[in-house]
């Protein structure tokens, strides 16, 4: 309630200005980006359990049993003429495939949290707190008061399990990097409770981690709260660990943060979580002048990108390590963390400063113009934290092939038995002009081995790697991705191999799925 009555309070003061239009481009349809409007299309049906057939006479393994289970933007318009201007903005939507003796089905429902129902139920954009902008009218400064009310609960980006993989023991929650999260139900993808911390009892998170870790040869799981604390003025980086629900929770530590700034992921190797903390902020002082979109508040400081490692096992910190590396300016996802010595390594993909709010800008997003560029603008690095020295040494990715994007990778992911731990292999994606779009298979023991599988005007995001189960090689298993097909305008699932990275097979969707960020595996789910 405190922060509620801070931001009402805020609003009073808010400056009633239009935001200013958006320039419109006329992008030219090419070989590469047939389609792409329509992948960024709403897709709002629900829709349970429906069958899927595989295309080619290939045999899909037996060992292959559990669920793919994406979360992503789906809706970002309701009955009014408004609509949100950033993609991230856009309603979330959970998506399963389901992988047994019977085959595989596909199942669909809106994430349906209670802002969401309100506008249902109006017929309208109800206002919330939204990231960026609303077009073409922004909200009133009485809409303002109201969307500060309303907060905001449109957890799109993650579907993570709290607990062991036993579908009658823990809790599946919808997440977001804004501080509540929505338990799930998992064979009805339906809402069942908003949980956030106790304000009275916890104090006021500012802002937490769609990323939830796995803490290594557990069942825990890790996450951060970035905590105000009134009487020091200060935000405090607060560190939990969750055992099978949201309320068995316990602080592991706690460090005084010198500056606010954006945190979309941490990592953790098998005693420590390793946290950095870009020279990038939100002023949430200044929201109230910008009708409460966090994003147009965004700014760069001077000062140097920091690292803190926090010990898992008493929850001391380890600090000083500093870079002035202009690549560190700001992240958005880890690869991997593990310890090597007397250094921790981290794997990080590196991003332009203003990424979070510029890449998702629906305009840009529909209306760009083709660069002829060979890579895309984030930058895969491998990071040393020397423990003794302090020192921070900053490496480009290995790249034998001289193949300038097969260092631009994001969404990485790993086989997740090796979360912690050194790794040879990671599966990426790499997004050229928006719509140029390639999976990666990256050996970074040798990446002479590098492999890639693209299709003009096939769009993709993140894949998710399904280890085969007694596998003793780390890239024995399957790759599966979610892939628009921008000719036919037709989604489908397609399974790449682990080891050679070629087709297994694939299967044309009945309902499309839009441009989703990222997905778990649920061996419980069958």
């Amino acid at each position: 309630m405190r922060m509620i009555s801070f931001l009402l309070l805020a609003t009073v003061v808010a400056l009633n200005i239009a935001h200013p239009g958006n320039v419109r481009r006329q992008r030219k349809e090419n070989e590469f980006n047939k389609g792409w409007a329509t992948f960024l299309d709403d897709e709002i049906s629900e829709f349970h359990d429906l069958p899927l057939t595989w295309a080619l006479n290939t045999t899909v393994p037996a060992w292959l049993k559990g669920s793919l289970v994406k979360n992503g933007p789906a809706r970002k318009q309701f009955e009014d003429d408004r609509q949100y201007s950033n993609y991230l903005d856009s309603w979330g939507k959970l998506h399963k495939f389901t992988f047994n003796e019977e085959g595989v089905t596909f199942s669909g429902r809106m994430i349906e949290t209670g802002n969401y129902n309100k506008s249902i139920k109006h017929g309208e954009m109800v206002p919330t707190i939204a990231l960026a902008h609303i077009v073409p009218n922004d909200w009133t400064l009485f809409e303002v008061a109201e969307a500060v009310v309303n907060s905001y609960d449109n957890t799109n980006v993650m579907l993570w399990k709290l607990g062991p993989a036993d579908k009658n023991v823990g809790m599946y929650i919808a997440t977001t990097d804004y501080p509540y999260v929505h338990e799930i139900d998992p064979d009805t993808l339906a809402v069942r409770h908003k949980w956030g911390l106790n304000q009275l009892t916890d104090g006021m998170s500012l802002g937490s981690c769609s990323h939830w870790r796995r803490e290594v040869g557990t069942d825990n799981s890790l996450n951060f709260h970035m905590m105000y604390n009134p009487l020091t003025l200060h935000e405090e980086f607060a560190l939990y660990r969750f055992g099978n629900t949201w309320q068995d929770r316990e602080v592991v530590g706690k460090f005084v943060m010198p500056h606010n700034s954006i945190i979309h992921m941490f990592s953790n190797t098998v005693n420590y979580a390793v946290v950095a903390l870009y020279p990038i902020s939100m002023d949430f002082w200044a929201m109230a002048n910008h009708k409460m979109h966090p994003f147009e508040t965004i700014k760069k400081l001077d000062v140097n990108c920091q690292f803190y490692l926090m010990d898992l096992r008493d929850g001391s910190v380890i600090n000083g390590f500093e870079s002035d590396d202009p690549s560190l300016i700001f992240g958005t996802h880890h690869m991997n963390a593990w310890e090597q010595g007397d250094e921790i390594i981290v794997h990080m993909a590196t991003n332009p400063w203003n990424a979070m709010a510029e890449y998702q800008d629906i305009e840009n997003m529909l209306n760009w113009q083709e660069t002829g560029g060979d890579e895309a603008d984030w930058i895969m690095k491998k990071v040393r934290l020397n423990l003794k020295t302090r020192e921070v040494v900053v490496e480009e990715w290995p790249n034998l092939l001289d193949v300038p994007m097969l260092r631009t990778v994001d969404f990485p992911v790993i086989n997740d038995n090796y979360v912690g731990i050194e790794n040879r292999y990671t599966y990426g994606w790499v997004s050229i002009d928006y719509w140029k779009q390639t999976l990666v298979k990256k050996d970074l023991d040798d990446s002479r081995n590098d492999k890639t599988w693209s299709r003009n005007s096939h769009y993709s995001g993140e894949v998710f790697f399904v280890p085969r189960p007694d596998a003793e090689a780390e890239d024995d298993g399957i790759v599966i991705a979610i892939i628009f097909d921008g000719e036919l305008e037709q989604s489908y699932i397609l399974l790449l191999d682990g080891q050679t990275f070629e087709e297994i097979n694939h299967s044309y969707l009945p309902v499309n799925v839009p441009f989703a960020f990222h997905g778990n595996w649920f061996p419980e789910l069958q």
